[in-house]
């Protein structure tokens, strides 16, 4: 699908996690002899869909063609696609590997082929490709994880279940590794752990069984994306189980609206807009002999009761690091004047209570004064008395 061109553009990519930004400046009527292969690993999950639009959104700003391929959950059918698309002659490959290990063979592929690979979203085995963009999953994991033991009023021992994503994907392995990490294993009674391969349906089965199972004890089910919690959530409200703590990862926008309405803990947000236009960009930067991130990593942030509201009018920017940094240096500086207030404040009551004392002391020398005027003239009634005696 060729891209139709609409002048030149301008874009900047998300900011990575260390700070540095990637720009591509390029006349979209350059392009149009360019293009991109893009191997979606499953584009019913609802946030690789995402990846996969705004990868499609941004080719498109670029005057670029962009191929897309989706294996439907089939590793096999993913290295089968990779192939045809070499074959095609594209310029450069993003992968959004099924599988750490399963996938990994497309990378010793574009390179046998010449072909610059830039694997996005998520990890794989081999890490001989061009470029990464994407996250680091066990971030996502920990964040989650420390949500749950800090902040979801759940106490240590509580029983937990955990519904994991399909078994060996990077999103599985990293979220269980930060889970490890920050010892949400050890802290809570977990009675069970499976996979729902990031599916809601399976989630919502999952948790149905769960709660008839577990009964009153079951105390949260923690989920490695959204679309299981959103089915988990599903589950609970319809069991009438308001009661069970339910979060997980992406930050979709019903788990979102969820979080405001009360009804779902947290969901840990990945920037699915700035892994895909930032995948493109950086594949395009690489055809043209530009400079380019070898490993461009987009930070998670952690959506609740304190911040939702603020990511609802403000978006991404209204919970990052920089708003946060701001919101603390505004804390700290109201903190600063409340002390110097207190400062004055008490500065005022002793200049106050010296003056008070000042007041006292005066008074008392004024008596003193008037108490030895009353002897002196007492003295002298004395002596004028004596005087006439004699």
């Amino acid at each position: 699908m060729k891209k139709q061109v609409i002048g030149t553009l301008l874009a900047v990519s998300m900011v990575a996690s260390m700070g540095a930004v990637n720009t591509v400046s390029v006349a979209a009527e350059d392009n149009s002899d360019i293009t991109i292969g893009f191997s979606s690993k499953d584009n019913s999950d609802m946030f690789v869909a995402a990846i996969a639009d705004a990868a499609e959104a941004r080719a498109e700003e670029l005057g670029v063609e962009l191929l897309v391929y989706d294996a439907g959950g089939d590793v096999n059918k993913q290295i089968s696609d990779c192939e045809t698309l070499l074959a095609s002659g594209v310029d450069a490959l993003i992968v959004i590997p099924q599988s750490v290990e399963g996938s990994a063979p497309v990378v010793g592929m574009a390179n046998d082929a010449g072909v610059p690979i830039v694997v996005d979203n998520g990890d794989i085995a081999d890490t001989n490709y061009t470029a990464f963009v994407g996250c680091t999953d066990q971030e996502s994991g920990e964040l989650l994880g420390t949500w749950f033991i800090e902040k979801s009023g759940l106490k240590e021992g509580d029983k937990v279940a955990i519904i994991e994503g399909p078994m060996g994907q990077s999103g599985q392995v990293g979220r269980m590794a930060g889970f490890e990490e920050v010892g949400l294993l050890d802290y809570f009674d977990v009675v069970a752990t499976q996979t729902a391969n990031w599916k809601r349906d399976e989630a919502m089965a999952l948790a149905e069984d769960w709660i008839t199972t577990y009964g009153d004890e079951l105390k949260a089910i923690i989920c490695e994306n959204d679309d299981m919690g959103m089915g988990a959530l599903a589950a609970a409200q319809a069991a009438g189980r308001d009661d069970i703590i339910i979060g997980g990862v992406d930050g979709l926008e019903d788990a979102v609206q969820a979080v405001a309405d009360g009804t779902y803990g947290v969901s840990i947000l990945q920037d699915s807009e700035g892994q895909g236009s930032v995948g493109v960009d950086v594949a395009m930067q690489i055809i043209n002999g530009e400079d380019y991130e070898k490993d461009t990593r987009i930070p998670f942030h952690t959506i609740d009761a304190d911040n939702v509201e603020a990511y609802l009018e403000g978006g991404l920017e209204a919970i990052s690091d920089d708003a946060a940094a701001e919101d603390a240096a505004a804390t700290e500086e109201a903190a600063t004047d409340d002390a110097a207030a207190a400062d004055d404040a008490a500065a005022t009551e002793e200049t106050a209570d010296d003056a008070a004392a000042a007041d006292d002391a005066a008074a008392e020398d004024d008596a003193a004064a008037e108490e030895t005027a009353d002897d002196a003239a007492a003295e002298d009634d004395a002596a004028a008395e004596e005087e006439a005696a004699e």
